[in-house]
């Protein structure tokens, strides 16, 4: 991750301790090291993340993981993978996992079955593999970009 930033000063925060750290020299500091230097650490402590990482609905402070991904220089953080295809001038966009309006493959799939469903039945195994082949093949290029 790059740094952060202080959202009291609004200075760079390293998530990491200096090369010349006595105790834990280039290591991450952790999340209660960087919620206490954003100087947002109650009093009463907090537990690294809610049971089964499901916090109550509306919270933002019930734990240092919900804590943490509200701030920020937290939620405008790019992954590695996007930066790096930003970098080659690229555009990344992430689809929602399994989203079958959005993701091509879905629109594929259902283009195919939909295909095999209206095929009939076959008798035998040569004239099933038939068929699947044949409904793939007959998927057209513009319905699956739609």
């Amino acid at each position: 991750m790059h740094h952060g930033v202080n959202p009291q000063s609004g200075t760079p925060q390293s998530f990491y301790f200096p090369e010349d750290d006595p105790t834990m020299p280039g290591w991450f500091k952790g999340m209660e090291q960087i919620i206490q230097e954003h100087d947002l650490w109650p009093e009463t402590g907090l537990p690294a993340k809610c049971s089964g990482f499901k916090c109550p609905e509306g919270q933002t402070n019930c734990c240092c993981r919900r804590l943490l991904f509200n701030q920020n220089d937290f939620i405008s953080q790019k992954s590695q993978l996007e930066e790096s295809i930003e970098r080659c001038g690229h555009i990344c966009d992430f689809y929602p996992k399994y989203h079958c309006e959005l993701n091509f493959i879905e629109q594929y799939w259902g283009a195919a079955k939909l295909g095999f469903h209206s095929a009939g039945r076959a008798s035998t195994m040569s004239q099933l593999e038939k068929t699947v082949k044949k409904c793939l093949d007959d998927v057209e290029l513009k319905q699956i970009c739609q």
